[in-house]
């Protein structure tokens, strides 16, 4: 999708987007190594596209400068990238010297790649400059594969103009937005909020559920693989994701067939006043193909589950190195270039350029920038809110096959109206023989 700035809404606004982008060829090199001692060799990075990673690739040549070390990207949909890097793993050819994956593949592919603790200890990479969750993704059996680069916090977004004329407040809590959307939904005619309960489409149907499932204090599995998400507290969890529609009735319809993608699109075509999804969503919202104006658009940090911060998913993208690269020692050089907090601000705050202009950050440093909510609206900081109390997916070997059970069973309670504990206590049963047979331990 073609994206433009993220607001075009008034002059204030066109001038934040004009935020120079913030220095980073004069800050600290991160320990790269002086008198360019891996001049001439070539690093090969495996990654799906982003404007985020466009946004790195126009500042290749100054890398390359500093180290003579040349880096090339090598694009594969994020549909296909697991299977493309177990293939490459698999072949064995070292192809590929760094790779980017997402924090619930790391249990499958730590075999595959370079534990780095030794560079970061070398080096004195503070890994405290990320979130907690950030840098633990990464983590596996106590050994580091990996630097956060990119990552997707969730937010709440809302009309804003909808929610005014309703007189609803913005909701902090889940029960806080069944009330706020009952209301703008019986003032205004536009379903309250947009959910994706459908199955098949990368799991999606199981982020809000998640959410759901530790904000009441439940579980997928135990230390020992044993199945929590059917116990008392899972049955609540899931009853009240799927209330939404069933009892309150402020799900948009359409909502037992939309994935992440008809959810979004939902909302940008003015047919949903609310949903719960992922940062990059805002410049959907704000887009050349939503029908929204910028200023109709808001958002907040994702509720949480009761009055206490419950925690929230987040997803993380590492680059982490593969234990066939003939290249290691370049490979780092470049990994401590491309973390580098300055790098990623500056990237963040430039506007200049649709087709690389981005949201995405992983350093507390860049959330808490000035400039960088100036360019961007706020939207750091609720989204480092977000960020408190999150949690990525299990890390578990056989991940997929549960979740394939998981969102099977979500999909068939809302679809098919099947009751919930017969549901997820025939789901236990069959994530119990899928872990029982991987060895029946909860890695991670």
């Amino acid at each position: 999708m073609q994206r433009r700035h993220f607001i075009q809404a008034s002059a204030t606004a066109i001038a934040a987007q004009a935020v120079a982008p913030l220095a980073y060829a004069q800050a600290p090199e991160h320990g790269l190594k002086a008198g360019k001692p891996y001049a001439g060799k070539t690093v090969n990075l495996l990654l799906p596209p982003a404007s985020q990673f466009r946004a790195q690739e126009k500042r290749l040549a100054e890398f390359e400068s500093l180290t003579g070390i040349k880096v090339v990207y090598t694009y594969v949909p994020y549909g296909q990238l697991l299977d493309k890097i177990t293939t490459e793993a698999v072949a064995g050819n070292g192809a590929y010297d760094l790779i980017a994956y997402q924090d619930s593949w790391l249990a499958a592919l730590a075999g595959y790649l370079e534990p780095i603790d030794a560079n970061v200890k070398a080096d004195k990479v503070d890994l405290a400059r990320y979130p907690k969750v950030f840098s633990e993704a990464a983590m596996f059996e106590g050994r580091n594969y990996g630097l956060p680069v990119r990552a997707h916090p969730q937010l709440y977004f809302y009309r804003k103009d909808l929610f005014a004329q309703a007189g609803a407040k913005v909701p902090q809590t889940w029960d806080e937005m069944l009330t706020a959307t009952r209301a703008v939904q019986d003032k205004t005619g536009v379903a309250g909020v947009a959910m994706d309960y459908v199955k098949g489409s990368g799991f999606q149907n199981l982020w809000l559920w998640f959410n759901c499932l530790w904000g009441h204090g439940s579980d997928v599995v135990d230390a020992q693989g044993k199945p929590l998400f059917n116990n008392a507290a899972g049955v609540a969890a899931t009853q009240a994701y799927v209330d939404v529609l069933f009892k309150h009735k402020v799900a948009n319809p359409g909502s037992t067939q939309f994935n992440e993608y008809d959810m979004v699109n939902s909302m940008a075509q003015g047919n949903s006043a609310s949903m719960m999804v992922w940062w990059w969503t805002y410049s959907v919202l704000t887009g050349d193909r939503s029908k929204l104006k910028a200023d109709q658009v808001g958002f907040a940090p994702m509720l949480s589950i009761g009055e206490k911060k419950t925690p929230t998913v987040a997803i993380v993208m590492p680059f982490g190195m593969s234990k066939q690269s003939r290249n290691k020692e370049a490979a780092w050089e470049f990994m401590k270039w491309v973390t580098n907090p300055a790098l990623e601000a500056a990237i963040v705050s430039d506007k200049s350029d649709a087709n690389t202009a981005d949201i995405v950050a992983t350093h507390i440093s860049t959330f808490r920038n000035d400039k960088v909510n100036q360019a961007n609206f706020g939207l750091h900081q609720a989204a480092l809110q977000s960020l408190e109390n999150a949690r990525t997916l299990p890390k578990m070997v056989v991940w997929p096959q549960v979740a394939t059970v998981l969102e099977t069973a979500i999909s068939d309670i809302v679809s098919s109206n099947k009751p919930v504990k017969p549901t997820l206590d025939a789901a236990a049963r069959q994530v119990e023989q899928i872990t029982q047979r991987a060895g029946g331990r909860r890695r991670g």
